[in-house]
């Protein structure tokens, strides 16, 4: 008997990006000072970056700001079968009205006012991807 674990093929890109368009949760991996820290997060995939938001302070902003290099993970596990994807590149923590913007709408699909803007007191991250890989079991598809 074959241990299913070991079974696994690389996943397409167009199942990679229909992955992470599904899913709304993954999790972030950062270090800083020899330190290794994962987080979960909600997130929002656009097609070729990974959005997400922080609060001003705390340690995923602490480490974010010390050390840009980082990834995402994200997978699925659907009756049995699973699949998942690492995407590798540079976060961007910024503050600014227009990312706020940006991200709010892509969030909710409305352009937010102005007042809405400056209530929105977080910074706004995104992961641009360098490297992108998946994997999955056989028999799970997306």
């Amino acid at each position: 008997m074959e241990d299913v674990h070991l079974i696994s093929e690389e996943m397409t890109p167009e199942e990679m990006h229909r992955l992470l368009n599904k899913l709304s949760y993954g999790r972030l991996g950062m270090s800083f000072e020899n330190e290794v820290y994962v987080v979960p997060v909600s997130h929002i995939y656009d097609g070729e970056r990974i959005w997400f938001h922080v609060s001003r302070y705390g340690k995923k902003t602490t480490y974010l700001q010390a050390n840009p290099q980082g990834c995402f993970q994200a997978d699925e596990l659907a009756e049995g079968e699973w699949g998942s994807v690492i995407c590798y590149g540079t976060f961007v923590l910024t503050d600014s009205l227009e990312a706020r913007g940006q991200f709010l709408k892509l969030a909710t699909g409305l352009e937010p006012s102005h007042s809405q803007l400056q209530q929105a007191d977080m910074f706004i991250c995104t992961l641009a991807i360098d490297e992108m890989t998946g994997r999955r079991t056989p028999g799970y598809s997306i």
